[in-house]
């Protein structure tokens, strides 16, 4: 623990600090009457007997706010504790722009639990400064450049300009000389990853695949169905990608939900290596059969085998392979036939195939882009649909209410409650 602290505290370059002073901040007063309803929606406004409050957006009385430049998409290197780190190291305890303040007016008390926003005001020229500060709730981090007025002239404005320019590729190279004051394998730990949360690949997925299946039922045209020439040069057709792209997705998406299930509530006991050919490695079908097993959280069984819904997840998994693994399947064959001397080319995509060959192919979802439609993507969405909701409804009351309230969402919390942990 002291070589992490050691590394974290050894500043490489203090050239940025020399270039660019601190100034004190006028406005620091902390009112939950100062968030903007632009920040409102990302804020937490009470907690407990706690309140959210910010300080005034404008850092100084009668400043205008010139510019800003979201550091997330500017930076090459961005990381904002190692941010926060360097600048710290460089300027000491920033300014406490927003945080959780009790509600006594005439003692009000910050509460450092509550993602504190901070800032820090840098003087770029004179009536110019540039504040580097992170905003709603320390999850957005922003470069504001205030003016005590705007330039009169172009002459005035150019010059602003390359200060302005100067002080972000100054913060840049002060980073890259810093980096190491962040280390994912020293900062990192088991206590930090029972508190994070994950992003929600599952909703990630299905989301993105339900919009591309709209996108293709507007856009993505199949190719002409059409016997083909003797020796005619085919023109490989792109028609059904999006289609294509939108089933693959769907069933990424199921996949990615059992992987999230087995991630949170694998029991403790088959978390050893030993197991994961029959838990987080087993095959699709094997691992929903079995999830009540090896999870917490699981009433009964979620598909029994040979069940209506047993055979669609069936008829699901061998699309998914044939597709994943680029398969050969009967869709793929063209044959030429000689009849009377004459030459037909046969292909099932086009062609009928006899009573019983239509009948049995339809018991597979087609796995050539020409074949596949709104009718099949659709089909196959709703198998999804039927497949979650029965992981839904097989699981007790408290997980099943755990995996509604993030099921749709961006973020997992990974902190289960521990009454839905325990053996």
């Amino acid at each position: 623990m002291k070589k992490v602290t050691k590394i974290r505290q050894k500043l490489h370059s203090k050239q940025f600090s020399k270039s660019y002073c601190r100034v004190e901040r006028e406005n620091t007063a902390l009112s939950p009457d100062n968030i903007t309803d632009e920040a409102s929606p990302f804020l937490i406004h009470s907690q407990g007997d706690m309140v959210y409050a910010v300080t005034k957006g404008e850092p100084f009385e009668n400043y205008v706010l010139a510019y800003e430049i979201d550091l997330q998409n500017t930076l090459p290197i961005f990381n904002s504790i190692l941010l926060y780190r360097l600048l710290k190291l460089q300027f000491g305890d920033p300014d406490v722009l927003g945080a959780l303040v009790s509600f006594k007016p005439d003692k009000p008390v910050l509460y450092r639990g509550g993602g504190i926003d901070w800032g820090y005001i840098l003087k770029v020229s004179d009536g110019v400064f540039a504040e580097i500060r992170s905003i709603h709730m320390n999850v957005r981090f922003k470069i504001r450049y205030w003016f005590s007025e705007p330039p009169e002239n172009i002459e005035e404005r150019k010059k602003i300009g390359s200060h302005m320019a100067g002080f972000i590729e100054s913060l840049i190279e002060s980073i890259k000389k810093n980096a190491h004051l962040f280390n994912e394998d020293q900062d990192i730990d088991k206590s930090n990853k029972t508190l994070s949360s994950i992003s929600n690949i599952f909703s990630e997925k299905y989301k993105s695949a339900a919009e591309m299946l709209s996108l293709a039922n507007s856009t993505d045209n199949l190719p002409d169905r059409k016997d083909i020439e003797y020796k005619e040069s085919v023109i490989v057709s792109t028609g059904g990608s999006i289609y294509m792209s939108s089933a693959i997705l769907f069933v990424i998406s199921l996949e990615s939900l059992l992987n999230t299930i087995y991630y949170l509530l694998l029991k403790s006991e088959f978390q050893a290596n030993q197991y994961d050919r029959i838990t987080v490695r087993g095959d699709l079908d094997l691992r929903l059969i079995s999830a009540h097993l090896f999870c917490h959280g699981f009433k009964k069984q979620i598909i029994t085998p040979k069940s209506e819904l047993w055979l669609k997840l069936i008829k699901l998994r061998k699309f998914r392979n044939d597709i994943v693994h680029g398969n050969v399947t009967n869709d793929h064959h063209v044959f030429a036939l000689v009849e009377d001397n004459n030459l037909f080319f046969y292909c099932g995509i086009n062609d009928f195939r006899g009573y019983k060959p239509e009948s049995k192919s339809k018991q597979n979802y087609p796995t050539t882009m020409a074949q596949i439609n709104d009718k099949v993507v659709s089909e196959i969405k709703d198998t999804i649909d039927q497949i979650v909701e029965a992981i839904l409804e097989s699981a007790d009351i408290e997980h099943e209410k755990w995996i509604r309230s993030w099921l749709y969402e961006a973020v997992i919390p990974c902190r289960i409650p521990k009454r839905l942990t325990k053996e």
